[in-house]
């Protein structure tokens, strides 16, 4: 029988100062000072969970002293992460007969090949814009399997699925209702950072284990049948059994093909990334943070709402963790803090097939803004001006033409304006020193939009007059009234 360890041999996607290479789950650990994970976006996501999970269960902080001395220290405390490591060693094999690594031993027949852990497969009409989903699959490493794997559990979604015989909740061959992964069904916020060690430390908030958490590999293998359970806390939600999967190798310990049915089910998904996962990014009303408009552009700025500590603006547990590891002095104040944030869409209300990933990059400023409330809440008022000015804009050319606000808003698009991305880099780099910078922008795209997009001069007017409303940002330099749009 084939065996692939997943502590000792190498798949995970890194990359150290001898260029890019692999590592098992063991090494990555113990050189996360010097180690960075070389993947693209939504992998990078489904990985880091993992590797969180295994941090946090083996040497989670439990208070902020404590994360305080992690942050400081040279390197994490191998000890401890090694012996833990040791104690649930027979738990990481991908194709051990019993307790296969974030899988069911209970399922014991292929339902289809390979190609089932590609995450193109998981879109509507994917072999259409997906070619190679046509062709013959070739057994896939077991390597990239595991990646695959680590994919599927964080970002499938969810509508009908292959029935298991053993499930009652089978028909015709089929389960109905299935839920999205746990990354699949919210807006996910993480803090990049300059190596593993940190990426870790900064996306872990301090805390102690709740009573029944647990992750995957501390519990008994799933049976087959859907099972209708809540989380009991984020090692539990990281590692979630969003479906119950099989490996099966081959004679080389190639993965040919694979098991795929429903999973763990929780009634609500988005309650219990909500409440769980310290990487969901919320809006005021508990809803998905919307990182781009109707019409695809991206909004960096967006995430820098949540900043707002007020429980009614919207949250994110971890640009919390961050801020107040920044008030106490522990982050440099210089150091560039910038996040990584992806939200999956579908392609219908069920979330059944996927319609994309959208991953943004969002810088945040330095840690010394937000370590200050005064400056941070300038920062998250500079974030909301974008808001607040296409507002204006949109509801003054409605006016003018007689139209709907909707039918306004794709020709009077505020993000249309392809400099306001670098804008917002350039603001956030210094916030202090560069908010009349912003300001600018600002103004100069509400100009463009109402100017060019024949809105009218009542339009252009109301664009003129919300622009100067930006004196909120108190900018060492005011455009001047003869420089605003007329």
């Amino acid at each position: 029988m084939a065996h692939f360890d997943l502590l000792t041999r190498p798949w995970l996607p890194v990359v150290t100062s001898q260029g890019p290479a692999r590592m098992s789950l063991r090494e990555a650990l113990q050189r996360a000072h010097e180690t960075q994970l070389a993947a693209p976006g939504p992998e990078h996501a489904a990985l880091l969970r993992l590797l969180l999970a295994l941090y946090a269960a083996a040497d989670r902080p439990a208070d902020q002293e404590q994360w305080d001395a992690a942050w400081r220290a040279p390197a994490l405390d191998t000890g401890r992460i090694g012996a833990y490591l040791d104690a649930h060693a027979d738990r990481f094999d991908l194709f051990s007969s019993d307790r296969p690594f974030w899988q069911s031993a209970h399922v014991t027949e292929a339902t289809q090949d390979v190609r089932g852990l590609d995450v193109a497969a998981w879109s509507s009409g994917a072999p259409q814009f997906a070619q190679h989903l046509l062709r013959e699959p070739a057994p896939v490493d077991a390597a990239d399997a595991a990646v695959g794997l680590v994919m599927l559990q964080a970002w499938h979604p969810g509508g009908i699925r292959t029935g298991h015989p053993a499930d009652p909740a089978t028909r015709a061959g089929k389960v109905y209702g299935s839920k999205p992964g746990p990354l699949s069904t919210m807006t996910h916020l993480r803090i990049t950072a300059a190596c593993l060690k940190d990426e870790l430390l900064l996306n872990c908030p301090p805390g102690t284990r709740a009573a029944g958490d647990a992750p995957v590999w501390e519990r008994d293998s799933a049976t087959a049948p859907m099972h209708k359970r809540e989380a009991a806390g984020p090692l539990d939600w990281w590692t979630w059994p969003t479906r119950r999967v099989r490996l099966f190798a081959d004679d080389a310990g190639r993965v040919s093909g694979i098991a795929l049915h429903d999973g763990d089910r929780p009634d609500s998904p988005d309650q219990s990334a909500a409440r769980f996962d310290p990487g969901a990014a919320l809006t005021g009303r508990g809803t998905r943070l919307a990182i781009a408009d109707g019409g695809g552009y991206l909004l960096p700025w967006a995430p820098a709402t949540l900043l707002d500590t007020r429980a009614d603006t919207g949250n994110c547990a971890v640009l919390d963790h961050v801020t107040a590891a920044a008030e106490r002095g522990t982050l440099p104040p210089d150091l560039r803090v910038e996040a990584a944030v992806l939200r999956a869409e579908h392609t219908t209300g069920h979330r059944a097939a996927l319609s994309g990933i959208i991953h943004l990059h969002a810088p945040l400023g330095p840690a010394g803004t937000l370590a200050d409330p005064d400056r941070r809440a300038r920062l998250v008022e500079a974030a909301r001006l974008p808001w607040r000015m296409q507002r204006e804009i949109t509801h003054t050319a409605a006016d003018t033409l007689g139209l709907l606000a909707k039918a306004v808003q794709s020709r009077a698009d505020l993000s249309l304006a392809p400099h306001l991305t670098a804008g917002w880099e350039e603001f956030t780099s210094d916030p202090d020193d560069e908010a009349d910078s912003w300001w600018k922008c600002l103004a100069l795209a509400a100009r463009q939009v109402a100017g060019a997009k024949g809105t009218g001069s009542r339009a252009l007017s109301g664009a003129r007059m919300y622009v100067a409303a930006l004196g909120a940002l108190e900018s060492p330099a005011p455009t001047p009234a003869e420089d605003l749009p007329v």
